[in-house]
């Protein structure tokens, strides 16, 4: 048997219709003790995260 050196075919994905998208955003927006992140804090996180960097924990962020 010939073993395939290939790239494997690309996975391809179905987006969220909007109604789906805004469900989710719901949901995630009611829970209370896990918000989403900011803009904000996602440019925070990113400058200071490269790979093989260990990730800051969730208590060195700045609280709401």
């Amino acid at each position: 048997m010939k073993k395939n050196t290939q790239n494997p075919a690309p996975r391809k994905y179905e987006l969220l219709s909007d109604e789906e998208d805004r469900a989710i955003t719901l949901a995630a927006l009611s829970d209370p003790d896990n918000q989403p992140w900011t803009d904000e804090e996602f440019a925070k996180i990113k400058k200071f995260y490269r790979y093989g960097d260990e990730m800051p924990k969730a208590s060195d962020l700045p609280s709401k």
